[in-house]
């Protein structure tokens, strides 16, 4: 069983970022991390005491206003104006708590400092908060596709790794986006215009301002763009050779245990690409619809707005409704509540119309009446199960199909050499009787499917069994 989290952790792992100094220790731990493990780390830094001390002393001269004057008292930290010693007793909380731990580097040979396993952890999550570049760039659901589709080319299992971790940032992806469009709103709708000109100004700055930092994502970066590719090639992966995503199995599972404990027996490759599917289709069919519809709700809602800005412009800010909020706001608790009670005059009704009890009267429904059916079942005697039996036995001795007939009328035919008629077909029993009479409607019926050709002829003849127009039947050209 995977060892959870906080199980590992001291108690106190958070509290240096609690009190009135929480801010200094957060900036200090991201600063940390960007110098030694961000994108932009000096890899050849050498963190003994003397340098960390230097950074959380620049951390600390660029950010002393963070320190919050409410909050209970720090004993170690609120009266020091000493920056070297501040950022000494920063450096030892953070070691006491379990974020920074000291070692003896055997290249260097001396003690430097480096993140402790959970430390790392929460540095790098202040650290996502500062990274600008990454938000809303849809780059889960491109590298997922990116992934898919290498794997399809090259069947190396650790593309399809890649494409179920990278999945699991598509939700996240397209949330960003929603959470930038939510704060685009926030700014436009906390801001007081003065007119409906300086609205419609601001919406159209606040248009363009979001079109510049997310538009893409409703057009070229658009999840609707991509998922239709990783939903393509997550149902190839799956018609490949069974033997080789066996084979792809065995190896993910010898490189990734844990995967295959979450998937519970089922086949990893299946298991796998069942999540990615459902995390695309669902962000795709719920979080971006949510989306869109906020988008057009917000258009709507500010277009209100700047009908209500124009309509007090018109009317030069004497709206009714507006000097009354302006009076009740500016009244006492017993001049608003008469206020309310003159308002509630007004608007309520002074005549109402009510039915007299005395006339209600409660009406019994009428019983339902029912017509009586009696059902007669007539049991069959003896005879009469013996005359269906009888009946049934002459139906099948005088059935005979139409293929049936179509070949009795073809060997005929190629016994006489290509050419007969219908009264020369033979009759000499029941069966070849009604070939017989049944011979024009079965050519007939059999179209261009059937090698047989039929015409009529005027004459009426006899072949001493009926009498018939003869026709002519031939094997077709």
């Amino acid at each position: 069983m995977p060892e959870h989290f906080l199980s590992s952790t001291g108690a106190d792992l958070f509290r240096p970022f609690t009190g009135r100094h929480r801010a200094i220790f957060f900036e200090v731990v991201t600063e940390l991390y960007e110098r030694t493990l961000g994108v932009n780390a000096d890899y050849d830094i050498v963190l003994d005491r003397h340098r960390l001390n230097d950074i959380i002393v620049g951390t600390l001269s660029t950010n002393k206003e963070l320190i919050f004057r409410d909050g209970d008292r720090d004993a170690d930290l609120d009266d020091l104006d000493n920056d070297r010693e501040y950022a000494d007793r920063v450096r030892k909380r953070l070691r006491d708590h379990g974020v920074l731990e000291d070692y003896n580097d055997a290249a260097h040979l001396k003690v430097l400092w480096r993140f402790t396993p959970h430390g790392k952890r929460v540095a790098k999550m202040f650290s996502e908060t500062r990274r600008k570049t990454s938000l809303a760039r849809q780059r889960g659901v491109r590298s997922c596709k990116a992934a898919l589709e290498s794997f399809v080319a090259n069947g190396n299992q650790a593309f399809l790794v890649d494409a179920y971790e990278y999945a699991a940032s598509i939700f996240d992806d397209v949330t960003q986006i929603a959470d930038l469009f939510a704060d685009h709103q926030r700014r436009i709708m906390a801001h007081q215009f003065a007119s409906s000109r300086e609205a419609v100004e601001g919406y159209l700055q606040g248009v363009r301002d979001f079109e510049k930092r997310a538009a893409r994502y409703f057009d070229s970066d658009n999840i609707y763009n991509h998922a239709s590719d990783i939903i393509d090639f997550a149902n190839q992966i799956e018609n490949l050779d069974p033997k080789q995503l066996a084979a792809t199995d065995r190896l993910i599972a010898d490189e990734n245990p844990a995967l295959e404990d979450e998937a519970k027996g089922e086949p990893l490759h299946r298991w796998m690409l069942q999540r990615i599917r459902r995390i695309v289709e669902s962000t795709r069919d719920i979080k971006h619809e949510e989306l869109h519809r906020s988008v057009g709700e917000f258009s709507t809602k500010y277009a209100v707005l700047i009908g209500r800005l124009i309509k007090l412009s018109a009317s030069r800010s004497d709206d009714p409704i507006v000097r009354f909020a302006g009076i009740s706001g500016s009244a006492g608790d017993a001049e608003r509540d008469r206020l309310a009670r003159e308002l509630a005059w007004h608007l309520l009704p002074l005549r109402a119309d009510v039915t007299d009890p005395n006339d209600i009267k409660l009406a019994e429904s009428a019983p339902r009446h029912r017509t009586p059916t009696t059902i007669v079942m007539h049991e069959p005697s003896p005879q009469d199960r013996l005359q269906a039996l009888l009946n049934q036995a002459l139906t099948e001795a005088f059935a005979i199909s139409s293929g049936e007939v179509l070949d009795r009328i073809a060997r005929a035919v190629d016994l006489a050499g290509g050419s007969t008629s219908l009264l020369s077909l033979p009759v000499a029993d029941a069966r070849q009787l009604l070939a017989a009479l049944s011979a024009v409607e079965a050519i007939r019926s059999g179209g261009g499917e059937s090698s047989l050709s039929i015409s009529r002829s005027r004459e009426l003849r006899s072949n001493g069994v009926f009498l018939a127009a003869d026709h002519k039947i031939s094997e077709r050209a």
